[in-house]
């Protein structure tokens, strides 16, 4: 196993690179020549990859700087994997809107009564969700964000009353 010697600035790059979940940003102040080095580098060495409209850390990458890859489910080419089905779910009923059934089944292949007992998976999981009709009669489903309660304002009686009681 051959290791791989970075020099600072590489190192710096590569380290912030995971910390974005491995997208290479170089910094703007860097000279354009520098710049089209360290990426050769990089690619040469097989640090990074280029995907679609950006470059990304591979697993070497990641061992150069001494950490660990994130894992993520990959293809047999390589490729990272589709969200997961729940993950859909969850992020379809969490729009303003919701999902109805039919959102949801043409989004998860999924057939009408293994959605729904994906519905009542997430709410015996403590998920609260809303059911409401929309305006062509069908049926959205929303999971509720609880927002944190505000704190409960005291009068000054009240104040008042457990400072005295708080001196005796």
């Amino acid at each position: 196993m051959t290791t791989i010697t970075l020099s600072k600035t590489e190192t710096t790059i590569l380290l912030a690179a995971a910390e974005r979940g491995g997208a290479i940003e170089i910094p703007e102040a860097t000279k354009p020549a520098t710049q089209q080095r360290l990426m050769g580098r990089f690619e040469r060495e097989k640090l990074i990859r280029a995907e679609e409209d950006r470059h990304v850390l591979t697993l070497l990458g990641y061992r150069a700087v001494g950490l660990r890859p994130p894992r993520q489910k990959r293809t047999e080419d390589g490729a990272p994997r589709k969200a997961s089905k729940r993950t859909m779910v969850l992020e379809l009923l969490g729009r303003a809107e919701g999902a109805s059934i039919a959102e949801l089944m043409s989004a998860t292949g999924w057939l009408p009564h293994t959605t729904r007992a994906a519905l009542s998976r997430l709410r015996s999981a403590g998920k609260p969700l809303l059911k409401s009709s929309r305006e062509d009669d069908t049926t959205a489903y929303r999971i509720l964000v609880e927002e944190p309660a505000a704190p409960k304002r005291r009068s000054r009686a009240k104040q008042a009353e457990g400072a005295e009681a708080a001196r005796t």
